[in-house]
Formats: structure tokens, C-alpha cells, sequence
């Protein structure tokens, strides 16, 4: 899988209110690094190298956010669809993840998940088409993003806005939703 030569890693604060509400650890980051890692720290987490698109995502809950560059062809997951002619081009890689992240979802690899994105266009109108339904929170402000380097340095020009989107646990779904809209809407305005 190709990597953008420059790519972020969360906003700290946000990481910090996703351990909380996961229950105080984040099992699996499936598009990770190492230096992203020491931000969010996940239990498991997956590289660029180790490609988690092509991993399997079991465990309690995940925390996900895609890198913002394109996937081509070949970095794309093959369609489970027996009929389906899929015409692979040039997508976001925040989409293709989004759109696996929510298969998996679908499939019950995991219970519950957090993703963060930084397209709008994704987080609000991908989802329609896809009809994913799940609770949204717009964040009030800009996220403070890192670079994905050692240092971590902070992002000086960041012109990107922030969604955090929450696929439910099926246990006690009301409740974690009830949970969401509480913890979250202290960084944003919260649909449910």
C-alpha cells in the first residue's frame, strides 16, 4: 500500500476522549504507525507495511483514522459482491476505509468503533450513498492535527474540519449512543 509522503495522526485530546469512552483502551488501529501509536495506544495497531486493509480487525473496539492521500487499483479491497462488476479507480483513502470499516462492522469483527475523519465530503455525503446511518459528531473546531513523524510535530496550516463518526455496540446500543452524545458533544454538536 502506498503512503502520502506527508500524512497526520490524531488530535490528542480527541484520543484521549476515545480511550474514555472505549472503556479506557483502544484495541485495534488498523491504519496506524508507530509514532501514531504513542498518541493513541491501541493494544494492537497496524503500519502501512503491514497494510490493514488486508488484516483482520477482531477485537472489542476500534479506533480508526484513514490516511487522507488516494488508493489506486491494487490498493483497493476486492468487492465481496458474486455479481457485482466493480469498476476500481482512484478513490480517497479516507472512503475505501470508511467503506471497509463499516463491512467489517457489518460482519461483527469488532463491536464498537470510533473514525475520525477530515473530509466532509466523506463524512457527510459517502455516508448517505452508503446508507451509514451511525451517530456523528461535527467538531466545533479545526482538529489539531501531528505530523506522522518521531517528533510528532504539531500541523502549522490546517485548513481541514473534523467528524468523528461511532459505529454502536450492539450491546446496550441505546446506552453507548446515550454515552456518545454525552462525551462528545464537549468537542462538537452531536446527531444521533
Amino acid at each position: 500500500m502506498a503512503l502520502a509522503s506527508k500524512d497526520f495522526v490524531s488530535p490528542p485530546e480527541l484520543a484521549g476522549i476515545t480511550t474514555a469512552f472505549l472503556g479506557g483502551e483502544i484495541s485495534l488501529d488498523p491504519a496506524s504507525s508507530d509514532a501514531a501509536n504513542q498518541v493513541i495506544q491501541a493494544e494492537r495497531y497496524f503500519t502501512w507495511k503491514e497494510n490493514g486493509i488486508k488484516q483482520p480487525w477482531t477485537g472489542k473496539n476500534v479506533y480508526l483514522y484513514p490516511p487522507r492521500d488516494f488508493a489506486d487499483k491494487s490498493e483497493q479491497p476486492k468487492s465481496n459482491k458474486v455479481f457485482e462488476k466493480h469498476k476500481y479507480f482512484r478513490r480517497s483513502n479516507q472512503t475505501v476505509w470508511l467503506e471497509l470499516a463499516y463491512q467489517k462492522w457489518m460482519r461483527k469483527e469488532f463491536d464498537e468503533a470510533i473514525i475520525f475523519l477530515t473530509s466532509a465530503e466523506v463524512a457527510l455525503l459517502r455516508t448517505q450513498k452508503l446508507g451509514i446511518d451511525v451517530p456523528l459528531c461535527v467538531l466545533k473546531k479545526q482538529p489539531r492535527l501531528l505530523e506522522d513523524t518521531p517528533e510528532l510535530t504539531p500541523c502549522k496550516h490546517n485548513r481541514c474540519l473534523g467528524f468523528v463518526l461511532y459505529f454502536p455496540s450492539v450491546n446496550e446500543t441505546e446506552r453507548r449512543i446515550h454515552d456518545f452524545h454525552q462525551l462528545y458533544s464537549d468537542l462538537g454538536r452531536v446527531y444521533a
